[in-house]
């Protein structure tokens, strides 16, 4: 991954949500605020395709979409930044970047979840 990691988060699957202990925990990634742009992602699409951040991770995190010709499904991963006290943020969509290069990875398109007021978390 070309840019150095700005936070961690921990990996829940479909079912299992804090207080319980993550599916992946401490996942080293770049998270970056996205949301103009993930809300101007084709017009008509459905709002479950909009997203409000992006988070770049290494090849080998393990973080899982829902997604299927368009749709997305009910079964994909919920990431909590910085671990499972912090924000939740649904994933959207998960691609692989760069395939074959040295410094391919993942990027992973999330939408926040709701935090707890008040809050100073994302």
């Amino acid at each position: 991954m070309l840019v150095p990691p700005n936070t961690t988060c921990d990996v829940y699957r479909v079912g299992v949500s804090p207080p319980t202990a993550p599916s992946v925990a401490g996942v080293s990634c770049s998270l970056t605020g996205i949301y103009p742009q993930g809300l101007e992602r084709g017009e008509g699409d459905p709002l479950d395709l909009k997203y409000t951040h992006r988070m770049l991770v290494d090849m080998s995190a393990d973080i899982r979409d829902d997604y299927d010709a368009g749709t997305i499904g009910g079964n994909q991963d919920v990431v909590y930044v910085p671990d499972q006290t912090g924000t939740g943020f649904s994933v959207v969509f998960t691609e692989i970047v760069d395939l074959g290069m040295p410094w391919q990875h993942k990027r992973v398109y999330l939408v926040r979840l709701g935090p707890s007021y008040p809050t100073n978390q994302l």
